[in-house]
Order: C-alpha cells, then structure tokens, then sequence
C-alpha cells in the first residue's frame, strides 16, 4: 500500500498552469514519477499540471495523460503540499520512464461549469454582503458539481432576503464585469482585498494568489474562474438550510 503523503511530499512543488490560465484545456509535460496501487491503477507526479485538485473549496478536474502507445485516465488530482498527484487507471500502454514527455487534457465541459460555478460563487458573497449590510464570514463552502454550497456565519435569510441575494447577484453578472487574479505578499494582502469573507479561514502563506471582481470583490482563493461575469450565467439559490447561527446556501448557474 503506497504511503500517497510520504510518497507525494518527496518531489518538488508542481507548476500549477491553471492558476495562470483557467482556460487550458491542454497542455506538455515532464513525468516525475509513479507508483502502482494495484493493478493498473497509479498515482503520478508531473513537473507542471492543468489539473485542479480537490482543494480550496473546488472539485478536482478529472482527464487524461498520454505519451507514445500509452493513455492514462486521471479520476482525481489530489494536492499534497505543494505537489499535485494524480490518481487513475492506466488505459493503454506501460507506463514511461521517469522523464518522460505527456501530453494532458483536462474533461473541459466539467471544467468550465466549476469555473461558472466558483466565480458565481463569490458573487453570491458580495450579494450576502450587500443584503446583510456586512460582509459575513463563510465557514465552508463547495464550487464544484453536484452540489455547490457556501455556509455563511449568520442567521439564516428570510425569503425576501433570498431573492434580493439573488437579484444582487445577478444584477453582477449581468454588468459583464473583468474577473482577474493576482498575487501578493503576506505583508501585502490586508490591502489587496476587498469584502472577503473568508479570512478566518486561510492558511499562513507567503505569497497569496486573490481573485477580484472589479469593484465586488477581491478574495484570496486559488481557483479557477471565469474572465468575466456575464460567462457565468443565471445564478439560482436552489436551497437554504438552517445549521443553528449559520445557514447553507446551496446554489447554481444556468
């Protein structure tokens, strides 16, 4: 049985392509390394990767990898420090020497509905905000199919309030306003953000990638997102669950 933290923390951090460009659907490679589970099925470590893992409140993308007689299926991208792993079953083939050239693709429709779904996501943050007339901190949240969610710290909103969240929001998408993301220095970020709710929640870094929708928002995150707000599409608040001082807001697009 592999031992995936030990295994996974031994190589160096991966270049992660989709924090630079959500919109990659494809891109080269360097295989670092492998390990057999069973089987045919492997957890391999490459030197850069369009694949999202299941982290920082989004679903991990899923694809494939390819090199020369060999197809390798990606289920889940798991992140282990800074190393993201890759986890699936050997389609075709053997697999290559350390050092070899792939080829990735990511399942792009999968993609680009998470990437509707985590910008969709925190303009909802803003529409609570406005709605609430403070900015409420989120104690969970989840981008991804099939059930995205935020879990905000408050009491939950009345009916009325649900649908002036959701004309807020979508009166953001409807402004087609920039989506961009950008880096900055821990000393640096108190600055840089804008009604963020999930401060609490971060882990110390040195350098933190934020993600701002122009005069929304500008929340620390390392998702992926669209480049502008009308991309996303109607947003619907398909359900509210009261959790005793905080509510689940469960959510989607059109």
């Amino acid at each position: 049985m592999v031992d995936i933290r030990a295994w996974g923390s031994s190589f160096p951090p991966t270049r992660k392509l989709y924090e630079g460009d959500s919109y990659l659907r494809e891109s080269n490679s360097t295989l670092l390394g492998y390990a057999n589970e069973k089987g045919k099925r492997y957890y391999i470590v490459l030197s850069q990767t369009i694949f999202h893992p299941k982290a920082g409140g989004q679903g991990s993308d899923t694809g494939f990898i390819e090199w020369t007689g060999g197809q390798f299926r990606v289920e889940k991208a798991l992140l282990i420090g800074g190393v993201v792993v890759h986890y699936g079953k050997l389609l075709a083939g053997s697999m290559p020497d350390e050092g070899a050239e792939v080829k990735l693709a990511i399942d792009w429709d999968a993609r680009y509905k998470t990437m509707k779904l985590h910008t969709a996501g925190h303009i909802l943050d803003y529409a609570v905000k406005t709605v609430y007339g403070r900015v409420v901190e989120t104690l969970d949240a989840y981008h991804s199919p099939p059930e995205p969610y935020v879990v905000y710290h408050a009491e939950p909103p009345t009916l009325l309030e649900l649908k002036d969240m959701e004309r807020v929001a979508n009166d953001v998408v409807a402004a087609d306003l920039p989506v961009r993301a950008f880096y900055v220095r821990s000393s640096e970020l108190e600055r840089a953000v804008l009604n963020a709710p999930n401060m609490s929640r971060l882990p110390e870094a040195d350098v933190y990638r934020v993600v701002a929708i122009e005069g929304v928002n500008a929340i620390p995150c390392t998702g992926t997102h669209v480049k502008r707000t009308s991309e996303v599409g109607r947003i619907l608040i398909k359900a509210i669950e009261d959790l005793g001082g905080s509510f689940k807001l469960v959510y989607d697009t059109s």
